[in-house]
């Protein structure tokens, strides 16, 4: 089974004032306030949170249908919808991957709130976002150098809940992996606890391409790919 666990330090996180505020809805330079505060308060808390965790497996061979929206890995079917599945065309390999940043900046956003620092709490909780997925960037990251030594490359990720790929789908997904995988678990409903936690796959093969987010195409507004335009 080949799979590869990582444990992500804060030091390899880079997040930005910039990058929470546009979370937020702020543009521009200048970051009014009580925000830049804030900001820059629950920032300084990033160095707290040592659990985050993240993982991935590869499986070969998979059978990719764009025309019919579906991909299947090891006879489980996928119906990940049609952009989606026109990325993943020329993938030789399918990278599956969870992701969190622990329960440590959920439980101070939670905290926040119940002080009545709504917020303080909300901010925090964006930062958590953010958070998540810059891991998962570092990760990413990772696979993508080792995979270049045999001349092949990486997609972007695609996860259940966007681009019109139904969020229960990672109930599938969450079966390649061991039970409470990097600290993850999924409920009935198919949401990740701890909240902050992400999945989905990466296309991998010698003529995939990593393509920049095409949100014009997509219909969720509240991607955090389209306010922050991410690339690794």
């Amino acid at each position: 089974m080949n799979i590869k666990e990582y444990h992500v330090s804060p030091d390899e996180i880079s997040i930005n004032p910039k990058m929470v505020a546009r979370l937020l809805g702020i543009e521009g330079e200048n970051i009014p306030e009580p925000y830049t505060t804030i900001i820059n308060v629950e920032m300084e808390h990033i160095h707290e949170y040592d659990s985050m965790r993240g993982g991935f497996r590869i499986i070969d061979n998979p059978e990719i249908d764009p025309e019919n929206h579906i991909f299947k890995l090891d006879g489980a079917e996928f119906n990940a919808g049609k952009q989606v599945t026109n990325y993943l065309e020329n993938a030789e390999k399918i990278a599956l991957f969870v992701c969190t940043a622990g329960h440590g900046i959920s439980q101070r956003s939670k905290k926040l709130m119940s002080n009545r620092q709504m917020l303080e709490g909300y901010v925090c909780d964006v930062i958590g976002s953010v958070l998540v997925e810059e891991a998962m960037t570092a990760i990413h990251n990772q696979l993508t150098e080792e995979l270049a030594k045999n001349s092949e490359k990486t997609t972007n990720r695609y996860s259940p809940g966007y681009c019109d790929w139904n969020v229960h789908e990672q109930h599938k997904l969450f079966s390649f992996f061991p039970p409470g995988f990097c600290g993850i678990k999924l409920s009935e409903t198919a949401l990740m606890y701890p909240i902050k936690s992400v999945s989905g796959v990466i296309g991998i093969g010698k003529n995939v391409k990593f393509h920049k987010y095409v949100c014009d195409a997509c219909s969720n507004v509240n991607c955090i790919y389209r306010n922050l335009k991410y690339t690794i």
